[in-house]
């Protein structure tokens, strides 16, 4: 095949693509497939970074990763940030556990306790970012059995003293009873001065008609965040090809 037929396939090949994401974008949810999430059961055992084996810059994002596969630990959520300042940081979090493990130039550097009040946190989505001046970490967690009493939270994180300290924690009983659920919960962007995206599904995995963008106000005094949620079309949300990946199930 000659240089200019390989050209004209991948030309046709982009506008197909471009072209598929359009009219995906303008049909909003109604491409969108349902995608179920049965209830996760491996190791519920809420494990200590010891037991993991995690030793503070010793202990690679890699062999964190495989010792929650050596463990069983199901439901795992990760995200890796390289902006703002300093090394690139990585977060990861698994299905029951209390804790998550944050890494700061690719070793393992400290853990969370998630303020969860007793739930055994669930299905989480987790997201790194920059809001201008600092890192931000946020933390999704849901009940694992959804209980309406049990609504899934977010959790906002700062770096404090070379600690990442809570700021902030909203609740999702509106949401969730609005949109009939919450399932496969996913956080895209890392520029919490604009805000980063929320999409997720239903009870019976149908994707919400709305996604929402996640803001943060700056901390008061005592360094408390308000978390705040605005609606966002779906239809406009799936211009981004991430989202469009999302709502196909992939």
């Amino acid at each position: 095949m000659n240089e200019f037929i390989r050209g004209r396939i991948n030309v046709i090949a982009v506008l197909k693509a471009g072209v598929f994401g359009f009219v995906f974008a303008l049909a909003g949810c109604s491409l969108a497939p349902t995608v179920s999430e049965p209830l996760r059961v491996g190791n519920v055992t809420d494990l200590s970074p010891e037991t993991g084996g995690f030793q503070r810059g010793v202990t690679t994002l890699e062999q964190a990763r495989a010792a929650f596969q050596m463990q069983g630990l199901t439901g795992v959520a990760e995200h890796e940030y390289a902006g703002g300042t300093g090394p690139t940081l990585a977060v990861l979090a698994a299905d029951y556990q209390s804790r998550v493990h944050v890494f700061r130039g690719g070793y393992y550097d400290q853990s969370i306790t998630l303020p969860t009040r007793g739930i055994p946190p669930y299905g989480m989505a987790v997201r790194l970012g920059w809001d201008g001046t600092s890192h931000v970490l946020l933390v999704l967690y849901r009940d694992p059995l959804a209980r309406a009493e049990e609504p899934p939270t977010l959790l906002s994180f700062q770096p404090s003293g070379g600690q990442f300290v809570l700021t902030g924690r909203a609740t999702f009983e509106t949401l969730v009873s609005k949109h009939g659920g919450m399932t496969r919960p996913m956080l895209l962007g890392d520029d919490f001065s604009d805000g980063v995206l929320l999409v997720a599904r239903d009870r019976d995995g149908e994707l919400w008609d709305t996604s929402y963008l996640v803001q943060l106000t700056r901390p008061d005094p005592r360094g408390v965040r308000t978390i705040a949620l605005a609606p966002k079309s779906m239809t406009e949300a799936m211009r981004c090809s991430c989202v469009r990946n999302y709502a196909m199930g992939y």
